[in-house]
């Protein structure tokens, strides 16, 4: 019986992906960045705050999810020429419904929108996707999508490696003035908007030099040919009825939530003073885009193109005295393993801050990191746990105070001089699988001011792990001695050892393990 129910089982997955192709037959538009935006409100505002540096970018770090979104919204709303939006994720749930109907606004105020989107976890929005692809000034693409929409998984069974590549990449760009670049999806737990859940995650906005670089990048991707347009697909058969339809329904939606929390929330946003010229942490610096050539969302060999691995490689070669890696998915592998070593050995302080389990939104990802911190440990690597019950800066009473934290956050600080935040995690899958983009500035202000933030007022935030060696055993004639990992908590002043890792019971054991036979290429 049950080599029955996998028989046929397997004959319905066949036959519904056997019936679902990629698009072939579209002609696609090939278009660029709006230029000559110098004239527009965000123009003009990049040009004044420019004043004083305008050969430089100026930068302002987004460290809390409520500013994130209100920068996000207040830039759609100032909007005039064009929206290019580039994201791996976006939620159907009160910001990503939010922010969507602000984009429908700025195309019906004739802004020309571009959105592209990868197609791993955006089914829930096919319908909205179908519809706003109507509009005359929208047009939506999905990188490297499924063929099979609705249960789109099926495709999992049928085109493993292609589907396997994702693009990770996420950008906002308005008027080719301003762009926000980072580790932030579009939805709830990004924007501190969950209730029982929420990511502690950073983007920059940055205008200036920046931004032409950004809009290259997205270009690049949004005229590459795993870029299909969402009109193409036979199963799209909206019209502008349907158009109507989603105007009316996000129009409903936002009104129902006007009076809610976290509309509070934004209202005592503090970005909101800085965006009128209040007081906010700016930061003027030579930055650069880094992102993975496209043609690695094609499967194509490593020596075909230029990798983020690439690009990165020699700014932590470069490292002369400590080197600062915020990474949420962490698997360095036997040769990560050693370059950490060798920088240990030159002298370079590694401090790599990461998951903890009981923080972690990927049990298969800590199964694959935990195999290798004692030899990191060993290394002499220093390693810090977020827990799940850190706070930091967060406002009491704020939607997001009293929910579980887990690490967002890609940033790297290379000598307190330069760094990078964006997309990037130091997993095999952002590294040799997913395309990748961030942004790398030289801005030693910068890097000493998080450096600062982390020894002030983070080490609370986290565990910080020590390989200790246990008490001496005789064996015979030999004297043995062990050793084994202790998490250091500190609160309120006191330190506390665990001797086992925090919120790992015997059930989450058995998790663990059985998670860690997943092939570590793949995490």
């Amino acid at each position: 019986m049950k080599r029955l129910k996998i028989l046929v089982l397997s004959t319905v997955v066949l036959a519904v992906s056997s019936c679902a192709q990629l698009p072939k037959d579209y002609e696609l538009e090939r278009t660029t960045a709006v230029t000559n935006t110098e004239h527009t409100a965000l123009g003009l505002r990049s040009t004044a705050v420019r004043w004083e540096y305008p050969e430089k970018s100026r930068l302002v770090p987004l460290l809390d999810g409520v500013d994130a979104f209100y920068a996000r919204a207040m830039l759609v709303k100032l909007a005039e020429q064009s929206l290019d939006l580039q994201y791996f994720l976006w939620h159907k749930d009160l910001t990503g419904q939010v922010l969507l109907k602000l984009v429908l606004d700025a195309a019906d105020r004739g802004v020309r929108v571009r959105l592209l989107l990868d197609d791993l976890d955006n089914q829930d929005l096919d319908p909205e996707l179908y519809a706003l692809d109507t509009h005359e000034d929208v047009s939506v693409r999905l990188f490297n999508p499924f063929a099979t929409r609705g249960f789109k998984y099926v495709d999992f069974f049928v085109d493993t490696a292609r589907i396997n590549r994702r693009m990770h990449n996420k950008s906002f760009t308005v008027d080719n003035q301003y762009t926000i670049v980072g580790g932030r999806n579009i939805g709830d737990e990004y924007f501190d908007a969950g209730e029982g859940f929420n990511f502690y995650d950073m983007d920059v906005l940055a205008t200036g030099p920046i931004v032409e670089d950004v809009s290259s990048a997205f270009d690049l991707y949004w005229n590459h040919e795993a870029a299909v347009p969402i009109s193409a697909f036979e199963q799209n058969t909206a019209t502008t009825a349907d158009l109507d339809d989603l105007r009316r329904r996000l129009t409903a939606y936002r009104d129902a939530n006007l009076d809610s929390p976290y509309v509070d929330d934004l209202r005592a946003s503090e970005i909101a003073a800085a965006l009128k010229g209040g007081e906010y942490p700016v930061y003027a610096a030579d930055a650069t885009v880094m992102f993975d050539d496209p043609d690695k969302g094609l499967g194509k060999s490593p020596d075909e193109f230029e990798s983020m691995a690439d690009l990165m490689r020699p700014y932590l070669e470069k490292v002369e005295f400590e080197v600062v890696l915020i990474s949420p998915y962490f698997v360095p592998g036997d040769g990560g393993v050693k370059k950490f070593a060798d920088l240990v050995k030159r002298g370079v302080d590694v401090h790599v801050i990461t998951n903890s389990y009981a923080s972690t939104d990927s049990g298969v990802v800590h199964a694959g990191y935990s195999t290798y911190r004692e030899a990191l440990l060993a290394a002499g690597v220093h390693l810090y746990e977020l827990k799940p019950s850190a706070q930091g800066g967060r406002r009491e009473g704020s939607v997001v105070y009293d929910s579980l934290a887990s690490l967002h956050t890609k940033v790297f600080i290379f000598d307190v001089e330069t760094v990078f935040i964006g997309s990037l995690n130091l997993d095999p899958r952002s590294i040799d699988i997913n395309t990748e983009m961030g942004i790398l500035m030289y801005s030693p202000e910068l890097a000493w001011t998080w450096g600062t933030r982390l020894e002030d007022k983070g080490i609370e935030q986290v565990y910080e792990l020590e390989l200790v060696r246990s008490p001496a055993e005789s064996k015979g004639e030999f004297t043995v001695y062990t050793k084994h990992i202790e998490w250091i908590e500190r609160k309120n002043g006191e330190t506390i050892r665990h001797a086992t890792e925090p919120g790992v019971g015997a059930s989450d054991s058995i998790k663990l393990f059985f998670s860690g036979m997943a092939p570590e290429s793949q995490i």
